[in-house]
């Protein structure tokens, strides 16, 4: 299954949460025993970024969350970058998920 396309924008200085319900052939997917890690950085080249940090937030429902800090969103620089969220399910398979761009809007405060 090709990764989903979803641009997103992060405002500097902000915290930053996108919540997600997963589906699969319109059916409820339950996340017991799965995870999910996503980063963000300048380009698909650089070596480094910044990770997401993921909750689930109700398993039975299919429901997760994705987060950056205020402080991690004031670290990144303006602009146009990219980002890829990657799940690990139970049995351990690994998919990207979605991926995009994550237009970051620059902060005054």
């Amino acid at each position: 299954m090709p990764a989903a396309e979803y641009n997103i924008t992060v405002s500097q200085n902000a915290d930053f949460t996108r919540s997600f319900q997963l589906k699969e052939a319109n059916t409820i997917v339950n996340l017991t025993g799965y995870a999910f890690a996503g980063k963000i950085k300048k380009n698909f080249n650089e070596t480094s970024g910044t990770d997401f940090t993921s909750a689930i937030t109700n398993a039975a429902n299919g429901l997760w969350t994705m987060t950056l800090t205020d402080v991690q969103t004031t670290a990144l620089s303006p602009g146009d970058q990219v980002y890829d969220i990657v799940m690990t399910d139970a049995n351990g398979i690994k998919t990207r998920l979605l991926q995009g761009k994550a237009y970051v809007s620059p902060g005054v405060v």
